[in-house]
């Protein structure tokens, strides 16, 4: 496994997120521009159906979502960037490993949610709010688990 992941960081992508001046601030940018969008479109969803801002109908927030899958795109691509620039760290950092399970039931959530307020007929019943409940927590651990990434071993 450590020999498979010293290749990752071997890799030009690797390389250059490592060991460049610009790679590293350049996808770290990108990682943090995608994330705004698409954790702030997840919790605005989350929170209209949670009974925030109840005169904007939450058929209207279909339009955001589409930017949220661009801004997801742009994540999953900066995110590969930054671990394969340290590949062999990542893999064992506990919290970087919370980060991603958090993510993706963050993003299993908000798309259950999108399911069934956007695309469905706007109506928000009780069993949204606690798929929507459930949704901010699921993203406010990964921002917390993604910013310990740096500082917990």
């Amino acid at each position: 496994m450590e020999d498979f992941l010293f290749s990752l960081e071997d890799s030009a992508l690797g390389m250059y997120v490592s060991s460049s001046i610009w790679g590293y601030p350049i996808v770290l940018s990108l990682h943090a521009l995608g994330m705004a969008a698409l954790v702030g479109v997840s919790l605005m969803l989350a929170f209209r159906a949670l009974g925030f801002a109840k005169v904007i109908p939450v058929t209207s927030l279909a339009s955001y979502w589409r930017i949220a899958q661009v801004a997801f795109i742009i994540n999953l691509l900066s995110g590969v960037g930054l671990f394969l620039g340290s590949a062999s760290e990542l893999a064992y950092n506990i919290p970087f490993l919370i980060k991603i399970v958090l993510v993706f039931v963050g993003l299993f959530l908000t798309q259950r949610l999108v399911n069934v307020c956007i695309n469905g007929d706007g109506d928000v019943k009780k069993s949204d709010r606690n798929l929507a409940a459930w949704s901010v927590i699921a993203w406010v651990g990964a921002l917390i688990t993604g910013r310990l990434i740096g500082y917990v071993l």
